[in-house]
């Protein structure tokens, strides 16, 4: 019996990834309202900004192994009809995270954040300002990792729409106290850049309660309890890195290089603009990208739930329908990007240098988001049915050689600039997407069993 009766599969991948979609694009309109406060400040808060969040999401990558490899376990639990092993797992996944974001995450970050930024080819003002955003962006790091357990969590158990609600609360909060940290408003003084990571770290605080109470209430299918964290489990945290292992190196392949696309964007002869361009580009286009994450992650967990509940056909149905699904709905998001280029780059800046580069960047781009689509559901639903090694061969052979090599020989040696860079990400879409399809293809996937 599959666990959601008599539903379609699609109707079964909608529940899940609308929340997914919203919650997403309600990360997206965080960052875009955090570009346009600090692009208020100048062209240098942008790129410091810009560059410090890639910094951070590369660090962060390093939590993927213990979410992605909850929501996987979760989920097969949760199609077993198994609700004490759903409830053990969450618990002890939170602890291994936390544990993690105060051990590793929070010192990796203070430490080595300034040297990053420098190695990123960071002017000295770009870099100055970036160190105090990270500085204190790491220091509430804790909150950060809690909210990403809990969302990893409800997703194994397809409650999306209890995170979507949550994190919309948090971003709502993001937005209203970055404006009072950035601009100051009463006798709270104006901070900058700095006080957009206070209005941050601040937001996610308050949410933290709100996931205390998601984990922990009745009225979900999953609920921890005190004694289930505090027991050391080293099978499940073995299962927990064998699975999101492979996630977490393809997440930092992933922010490797997108930090190495910036080292090569510093080349320019006008670095500063550039990075500026690139960064404000690369956020726009997190609205399309989102909606593939999202895809990827209803994937896994329809997939994963199937296989639970013993049916492995409606698992390969799940990956194929998300897959139509993404292409079609990031198509509609491509087009936005080809007929308003000029309006989006202007609403961030009125450099014009800034807003020709951002434009060239969008309409090559924008060609190729449709497969990128397809390339995330695949994946996701591989690692739902346990393969994810395969996501992170094809992750790492198209980002690091194919993104970085074309990015560099076009943009750089051949002088082409944004459209160089441009070129070489889409091409490395496609050189994701085509070996994920042919692997879900084969089934092998079919036959993992935790």
């Amino acid at each position: 019996m599959n666990p959601d009766g008599k539903r379609s599969e699609i109707q079964a991948l909608l529940a899940i990834v609308w929340p997914l979609i919203v919650t997403n694009l309600l990360n997206v309109t965080v960052g875009i309202a955090d570009m346009k406060m600090v692009g208020m400040l100048g062209v240098a808060p942008i790129a410091a900004v810009g560059m410090s969040r890639q910094i951070f999401m590369l660090i962060l990558s390093l939590m993927i192994a213990i979410t992605g490899g909850t929501s996987v376990l979760v989920a097969h639990a949760y199609g077993a009809r198994n609700p004490r092993r759903v409830s053990e797992v969450a618990a002890r996944s939170v602890v291994f995270m936390l544990a993690t974001a105060v051990l590793v995450v929070m010192p990796l970050g203070l430490i080595f954040a300034r040297d990053i930024l420098g190695m990123l080819g960071a002017a000295d003002t770009v870099a100055q300002l970036g160190e105090r955003y990270l500085q204190v962006v790491f220091a509430g790091c804790i909150f950060t990792m809690f909210n990403f357990a809990t969302t990893g969590i409800l997703l194994g158990v397809g409650k999306t729409w209890v995170s979507m609600t949550i994190l919309g609360v948090i971003n709502a909060l993001n937005v209203a106290l970055n404006y009072v940290f950035i601009f100051g408003v009463g006798p709270i003084p104006a901070l900058g850049v700095t006080g957009a990571a206070v209005g941050t770290v601040a937001s996610r605080g308050i949410g933290s309660v709100a996931c205390f109470w998601a984990l922990s209430t009745r009225r979900l299918p999953v609920r921890m309890r005190l004694r289930d964290g505090l027991t050391l489990d080293w099978r499940l945290l073995g299962q927990i890195l064998g699975i999101g292992g492979p996630r977490t190196l393809e997440g930092l392949v992933r922010n490797v290089s997108r930090l190495a696309v910036i080292r090569i964007v510093a080349l320019f002869d006008t670095p500063t603009r550039a990075i500026a361009a690139y960064n404000v580009g690369m956020q726009v286009r997190y609205i399309s990208t989102f909606v593939g994450l999202a895809f990827m992650h209803a994937a896994m967990s329809r997939v994963g739930q199937n296989l639970g509940a013993g049916e492995p056909d409606r698992a390969e149905q799940s990956g194929h329908q998300g897959a139509k699904l993404a292409a079609i709905i990031m198509g509609v998001a491509a087009l936005f990007f080809l007929v308003f280029p000029e309006p989006i780059m202007g609403f961030f800046t009125d450099d014009p240098d800034v807003i020709a580069m951002g434009r060239a960047f969008f309409l090559i781009v924008a060609l190729t988001e449709p497969v990128m689509g397809a390339a995330f559901s695949y994946g996701g639903a591989l690692r739902g049915g346990g393969d994810a090694v395969s996501p992170l061969l094809y992750a790492g052979a198209s980002d690091l050689f194919v993104m970085l090599g074309a990015s560099y020989l076009l943009g750089v040696r051949l002088n082409m600039g944004m459209q160089g860079v441009a070129i070489g990400i889409a091409v490395s879409v496609v050189t994701r997407a085509v070996p994920s399809w042919l692997r879900f293809r084969q089934g092998k996937w079919k036959a993992t069993r935790f």
